[in-house]
């Protein structure tokens, strides 16, 4: 189950995709890059001369916003980016512990993830999301 573009109250921010499956639940944020991404010694990732660290940071303050929202202690929201028109190192990687992949790759890396939630339990949490969040204006 996918909702698309959710508001995050008392925030600008907003959840691009929230993603609940087998695999887990998962906020998703879609960026549109040109080029190439790159990583840096350290390990920071940079869009040109821009560093991706804030992008980071937002994604996981909307995890963090979902599994508030959806309200189970059981549940953890994983946050990922999804790039579109641009390269990414690896054409996955995980930095600060969020992966960063290639769009197109999301599918199947979700469908390859173990389950870790049931039919049953997925319909639930999807039941209580479209009645808990709301649509971004």
């Amino acid at each position: 189950m996918v909702l698309h573009d959710l508001a995050i109250l008392g925030s600008r921010a907003n959840i691009d995709h929230l993603v609940i499956g087998p695999g887990g639940v998962f906020v998703i944020d879609s960026k549109q890059y040109r080029g190439r991404l790159q990583l840096d010694p350290s390990g920071r990732l940079w869009h040109g001369r821009y560093p991706l660290t804030p992008t980071l940071r937002t994604v996981e303050f909307e995890a963090d916003q979902a599994a508030r929202v959806l309200a189970d202690s059981q549940v953890v929201v994983l946050p990922i980016v999804a790039v579109h028109g641009a390269q990414v190192p690896w054409g996955k990687t995980v930095v600060d512990g969020v992966p960063v992949l290639v769009a197109r790759r999301l599918p199947s890396m979700l469908r390859a993830l173990p389950a870790v939630l049931g039919p049953e339990r997925i319909v639930d949490l999807a039941a209580q999301a479209r009645v808990r969040f709301h649509p971004a204006a």
